[in-house]
């Protein structure tokens, strides 16, 4: 995996965590096994949503899609 996709992947996840965390008192009731699994699941959403935005870096056009992605997302673009 490339510097910028790992970047952009711990971007989405810092958010995920973030928001996970803003939730907190929203699933304070769930059972701590059910809270785990929705933290499971989150992070495999999250996962996927990183890498199909990170498609866009293979092939001949990422070049192109490298800065925007990078500014897009808040990362330091690292070729």
């Amino acid at each position: 995996m490339s510097p910028l996709k790992r970047a952009i992947q711990s971007r989405f996840e810092e958010v995920s965590r973030a928001e996970l965390a803003r939730l907190k008192k929203k699933t304070a009731s769930l059972e701590p096994s059910a809270r785990a699994t929705v933290d499971a699941v989150t992070l495999e959403v999250v996962r996927g949503m990183a890498a199909r935005t990170t498609e866009r870096l293979e092939g001949s056009e990422g070049e192109r899609f490298a800065p925007v992605l990078a500014r897009l997302f808040g990362v330091r673009e690292i070729c």
